[in-house]
């Protein structure tokens, strides 16, 4: 990153207010914030000694906002391929933590909201990155899911610990879960909020809670058909969880993957919550949906492209439904009634061994892989009809909205903290021009996206057959 107070000129603002500029205008950035907007030539730069940037011809919109990641990847622990990924980098989550978020901020995310994550190891990468030590998106965290047990429960898969050691399983679950595991579900309500209480002191930046639970079944159950889900927690209970995250002033998120789960997130207001339209392949009832959209409770959705979701029905497994069938009907529907959206993908940094068993359909498109995550959610929110502006909002605004930042994040206005995307295109009328990245600006420091990542950690070549260069002559 390079520092400099920035003037840029001429540009196409589309500024995350759901406006769009009608003239050239100019973006000065001052201290890592916007020191001041104007349409060009009408007023002068108040410094001396100023980077200038030509804009012409080029749109500037904010840094992109990821609602919902899992900087380690959530998706892997789901079953194939997380006991090795956990195995091959323990010790070093952290780092491979920091190289998501550059490959993150790379694709043009400058800040991201991490959802479920093993709690030191998140908050290390943070710390690092805010200090300026690594490149990174900006990291929002909350550590464990309250009510989830760790990698190797239940919740991701049960079905891996036969496989390994007991001590690697407990060790790696301890981890993960941060004394907030799935034994809180069966506590009484006061054991919860005390639990509750001292977990939101450990320094998280929102707390989200399992409404409904993420039991998996494994392959030699999914026959059985699907199960579930089953509420985690009694309504009081609820109620308590909710009422200690507001008196420590942090915002509330939740997991929710029923009707009856949602209708509760919405019931108690909270302030975002994942992946809404997944709800057992059920449809959500109008009187939910309308309650969601008067009371502003915002939903961030997962879909799968069309392309992506003919593919995932062609090999079956569980897949195949996670935004297809009726979960894709509830997203129409909820675009349909400008429902308060905001994007979302649960990727992360996913280890290349796995990546290399997916067929090349499975790969084009694929809704979880970091970095082309966001590109295929505006594809695919797109094809289910949701408007250019309304997708940049979700993807901005909104979701600094819904997590309490928008003070600091999520526009391009005077006083806020100064990221933004300079795209060769408008992508207002072609999804192409958000890859399409001319220059991205991160506390008003120019980013050198092209070097990103730094340290490859998962992503680089780790065996003889790979690089032969590897091997000591």
């Amino acid at each position: 990153m390079t520092t400099a107070s920035l003037i840029i000129t001429g540009c196409n603002l589309i500024d995350g207010t759901g406006a769009f500029a009608d003239r050239p205008m100019t973006i000065w950035i001052d201290k890592g914030r916007f020191g001041g907007i104007w349409p060009d030539g009408q007023r002068e730069v108040p410094v001396k000694d100023i980077r200038a940037i030509d804009g012409r011809g080029k749109h500037v919109i904010p840094g992109l906002i990821n609602s919902n990641v899992h900087l380690l990847d959530g998706i892997m622990m789901m079953g194939h391929g997380g006991v090795e990924y956990l195995a091959r980098f323990e010790g070093r989550y952290h780092e491979v933590i920091e190289e998501a978020a550059q490959i993150a901020l790379k694709a043009g995310m400058t800040t991201v909201f991490d959802t479920w994550n093993a709690l030191e190891p998140v908050k290390l990468a943070r710390k690092r990155i805010n200090e300026g030590r690594v490149a990174g998106a900006r990291i929002f965290c909350a550590g464990n899911i309250v009510g989830m047990g760790g990698p190797f429960s239940g919740d991701f898969c049960l079905e891996c610990r036969p496989t390994m050691s007991k001590t690697f399983a407990d060790r790696s679950d301890k981890l993960f879960e941060a004394g907030v595991g799935r034994r809180l579900s069966a506590l009484p309500p006061e054991e919860v909020r005390a639990i509750v209480r001292d977990y939101l002191t450990k320094e998280i930046d929102f707390l989200k809670f399992a409404i409904s639970d993420h039991i998996v079944i494994g392959p030699s159950y999914q026959s059985l058909g699907p199960i579930g889900p089953y509420l985690t927690f009694s309504e009081r209970v609820q109620r308590i969880i909710v009422e200690e995250t507001r008196r420590a002033g942090l915002p509330v998120v939740t997991h929710t993957t029923s009707v009856e789960s949602l209708q509760s997130a919405i019931d108690l207001e909270v302030d975002a919550m994942m992946h809404c339209t997944i709800t057992g392949q059920v449809p959500i009832p109008q009187s939910t949906l309308e309650d969601m959209v008067r009371k502003c409770v915002w939903g961030e959705i997962q879909p799968s492209t069309e392309k992506y979701q003919k593919a995932l029905d062609k090999k079956g497994g569980r897949w195949a439904k996670s935004a297809g069938g009726v979960h894709r009907e509830n997203a129409i529907r909820l675009i349909q009634a400008d429902g308060p959206i905001l994007m979302g993908t649960d990727a992360g940094c996913t280890d290349p061994d796995i990546l290399a068993e997916l067929s090349e359909e499975e790969l084009d498109e694929r809704s979880f892989t970091l970095g082309k995550d966001h590109l295929n959610w505006f594809v695919a929110m797109s094809q289910m009809g949701m408007k250019p502006m309304a997708m940049l909002l979700a993807a901005t605004r909104d979701v600094a909205k819904a997590y309490g930042k928008l003070d600091d994040l999520g526009t391009i206005e005077v006083g806020k903290i100064a990221d933004l995307l300079i795209l060769n295109g408008n992508p207002l009328q072609d999804l192409k021009a958000y890859a399409n990245i001319d220059t991205i600006v991160k506390d008003g420091l120019i980013v050198d996206h092209q070097a990103l990542p730094t340290k490859q950690v998962v992503t680089k070549s780790r065996f003889w057959c790979d690089d032969p260069s590897l091997v000591e002559s």
